[in-house]
């Protein structure tokens, strides 16, 4: 137990690295304003470079994705466009309004 003792002494007594060589996983916020602030930016480029792959991959065209998601819905009701309004407000365009 002699030398298991004296490894732990080592090491519980070690002084800490500098932030740069802990950053981005180093605790607290003892390392100053600019530190934190990387630190936070870092997340964000790993998390928003997750979240473009999934996209790629999952989204629109991606090569994951299931090709039926891309068809349109077969369940949709079919809208029939009306026929545009013509100047005089009728929609078959007779001349005649047939609102009134």
């Amino acid at each position: 137990m002699g030398l298991w003792d004296t490894l732990t002494f080592f090491v519980s007594t070690t002084v800490e690295p500098s932030w740069h060589k802990t950053w981005p996983f180093g605790p607290g916020l003892d390392e100053g304003f600019l530190s934190v602030f990387l630190k936070g930016v870092f997340i964000a480029a790993i998390l928003g470079g997750m979240a473009w792959l999934l996209r790629w991959l999952f989204g629109p065209g991606g090569p994951l994705r299931e090709k039926e998601f891309d068809e349109p819905d077969p369940e949709a009701p079919v809208d029939a466009s009306p026929k545009p309004l013509s100047r005089n407000g009728d929609a078959d365009d007779d001349g005649h309004d047939r609102n009134h």
